[in-house]
């Protein structure tokens, strides 16, 4: 039953006839604005059992992202779930094997250079672009050179070129995979601070950034659980002298505790705000794009 049918059904009902006062036509719908910024989240090695277990506790935008459409029973269509293939798909919608990025590392028969150990290697690193200029397998040179496909940021940029996107991660493939090939800005932590393709320069804002998160390592810290977390963390052996399964005190100076603590997605956060207010995304009249990769959780 069309709607013209219904209105004049309901005037029936009511008055034995046809009433001249209402209406024929549906009343428009109202339109619905457009976001100014699509912001795409990830968070490595965060499972959806973790999401579910802890949702109920969830304040911030976490829980107003759970008050929206969720499918907290989500599965990867691919066998590679590593953190490189994983995000090529994020964006662009496709599978590894249209993305081209089929593992964080594989091996290329006609490529031979020397390892990290000075051994001769035919590996391939998936964010680095062999043969340019200074790329060796113990220094490669970070690129999207191996992404096969457009990203959401990309294809937006090619619709209208006013389009801003910027990428930020405490890893370079991911925030290489998640930025595309047209990003305005692509941000990833090197192990010393955060970095971005050979031959563009930080702006002085993220410098700044970076100085928070270098004096932030420079000092100790003693990681203080929620109440809930507490209960889970309890060493478990793997080795005679390594064990996971706790968040130990970090000394201070130690870049791989810090990494691997909550205070390195912190300090993403702030580069990607920073990179946010920088670029005024959401701010001008087309919509922009913001994607943030953390990695604590992995390491």
């Amino acid at each position: 039953m069309n709607t013209l049918t219904k209105v004049t059904l309901f005037a029936a009902l009511l008055g034995g006839g046809w009433s001249p006062a209402i209406s024929q036509t549906a009343p428009a719908p109202t339109p619905v604005s457009k976001p100014k910024l699509i912001v795409a989240i990830a968070v490595d090695q965060l499972s959806s059992d973790i999401f579910n277990e802890h949702r109920g506790r969830f304040t911030g935008g976490l829980k107003r992202l759970t008050s929206g459409v969720v499918f907290p029973s989500g599965y990867q269509g691919h066998a590679a779930t590593e953190t490189c293939p994983g995000h090529s798909t994020i964006l662009t919608g496709s599978r590894p094997s249209r993305t081209g990025i089929i593992a964080n590392d594989w091996q290329d028969p006609k490529l031979t250079r020397l390892s990290r150990g000075g051994t001769p290697t035919n590996e391939v690193y998936c964010a680095e672009k062999p043969g340019a200029p200074g790329s060796a397998a113990k220094d490669q040179v970070i690129s999207g050179h191996f992404l096969r496909v457009p990203t959401l940021g990309d294809r937006m940029k090619a619709a209208n070129p006013a389009t801003k996107v910027v990428s930020v991660s405490g890893k370079d493939r991911a925030a290489v995979m998640m930025g595309g090939h047209k990003a305005d800005m692509t941000l990833w932590w090197n192990g010393k601070a955060y970095v971005t393709y050979a031959g563009q320069s930080v702006p002085t804002a993220i410098e700044s950034a970076n100085g928070r998160a270098a004096a932030a390592i420079a000092q100790a810290a003693t990681p203080i659980l929620p109440a809930q977390c507490k209960a889970y963390s309890r060493p478990v052996p793997i080795s005679a002298s390594a064990s996971v399964g706790t968040l130990a005190a970090r000394k201070a100076g130690d870049e791989s505790g810090w990494r691997a603590s909550p205070e390195s997605d912190a300090a993403t956060l702030d580069i990607a705000l920073t990179a946010r207010t920088l670029l005024k995304l959401g701010e001008g009249t087309v919509q922009d794009v913001l994607a943030i990769s953390f990695s604590a959780t992995d390491y």
